[in-house]
């Protein structure tokens, strides 16, 4: 009998700790399976969350006006372009109560909660597959002939829709659409009065060269709306902090479904705090490259031959796994003591893969240790 023989197959959410412990009997993890920056926040959101804490006792200000005009400041956008939430994943759910859309496309594989947002939101929804190769894998568009190709190919998919989800870097493979390819999507989206819902929530991760934000793009189209995480990048998954950028209309609108206290006093005085530390995002950007960089060169080594890991640009990597069960070899690594996220529930990912958080050197060497004793 092999050594997942047997064994029952779990597929859960990123960071659930407490479920994890439930399911493999431990107390503590490395946890990989949440794509959060592992340094921890700023010092000065500690320093703000002790002076904010006798705050507490007071209800928080429903129209976060300080974070929405730090925010504006930070991304030369207007405060009424900008609305504020419990992380990205709520502002998710507002956004499709507020557009009600009839149909929805949603490239695959992706983030689950597309899907769980729209069916609340009583939508139809149409897949459109990228596979493991994510927006990579787009049929060029340098030429007239190649973009009037595109072009039709997507006016296809979007046929009968009024949204669709880009996420970009993209989740779970790590990809990004070019600007090229966007800026086509935009085009089809205006000609058809289709909003696009452009999640943007790994973006601070991206090095310098690659990355761009859909905000700068906001002015002259209004059916575009850009989700943004500090939640992630800032390392407040236990506060819960996101923005959303779209044009005066979609938000004061949206804002209608929200609930006015989702924001509290500690999440916009940590973000506000988080927002103003300009050496932070720099020096995580440099660390995690460091340990990403680290972690595939060694796995590229005969010891791992079995693990292919596809390229990316996010704060993850995904992993195909040539020759095992994701569900097993995840609770493989669990019994280790190291949560990695089961690619499994991912529509439209053919295969078996896992998606490995990038955390800090000495993490990445104890998975590696991991892997060698399960392989």
């Amino acid at each position: 009998m092999g050594m997942f023989d047997g064994w029952r197959v779990i597929i859960m959410h990123g960071g659930n700790l407490r479920r994890a412990r439930e399911l493999y009997g431990q107390d503590s993890f490395l946890d990989l399976s949440a794509n959060i920056n592992p340094f921890g926040p700023p010092e000065s959101v500690w320093d703000k969350i002790r002076e904010t804490l006798p705050q507490i006792v007071n209800y928080p200000d429903p129209e976060s006006k300080q974070l929405r005009s730090e925010l504006a400041s930070v991304y030369q956008l207007p405060v009424n372009k900008i609305m504020v939430g419990n992380g990205a994943g709520e502002l998710l759910f507002t956004l499709l109560q507020s557009l009600k859309p009839k149909k929805v496309a949603i490239p695959t594989p992706s983030f689950s909660e597309y899907e769980q947002a729209a069916r609340a939101a009583s939508a139809e929804i149409f897949y459109i597959p990228l596979g493991a190769q994510g927006w990579s894998g787009l049929s060029p568009v340098n030429t007239t002939e190649e973009r009037a190709i595109f072009r039709d190919i997507w006016q296809q998919h979007l046929n009968g829709c009024d949204l669709l989800f880009i996420c970009s870097p993209h989740n779970p493979t790590g990809s990004l659409i070019s600007k090229e390819h966007f800026q086509l999507l935009l085009e089809i989206s205006r000609g058809i009065n289709c909003h696009i819902i452009f999640d943007e929530s790994f973006f601070d991760f991206l090095p310098e060269e690659t990355r761009w934000s859909a905000r700068l793009d906001l002015e002259f189209n209004p059916q575009l709306i850009v989700l943004y995480s500090m939640t992630k990048f800032y390392s407040l998954p236990g506060l819960r902090l996101g923005a959303c950028f779209a044009s005066s209309d979609v938000i004061s609108h949206s804002r209608l479904f929200r609930d006015p206290w989702s924001v509290n006093v500690l999440a916009e005085q940590a973000g506000i705090a988080a927002l103003q530390d300009k050496n932070f995002p720099a020096l995580v950007r440099r660390k995690l490259n460091e340990s990403k960089k680290f972690f595939t060169v060694n796995l590229k080594q005969s010891t791992y031959k079995s693990l292919k890991v596809l390229p990316g640009s996010a704060n993850f990597v995904l992993v195909e796994l040539l020759d095992h069960c994701s569900g097993e070899f995840v609770k493989a690594l669990a019994n280790h003591g190291i949560l990695v996220r089961d690619c499994a529930n991912f529509k439209g990912l053919q295969g078996s893969y896992i998606r490995i958080a990038i955390k800090d050197i000495s993490s990445m060497k104890h998975l590696l240790n991991a892997l060698s004793l399960i392989i």
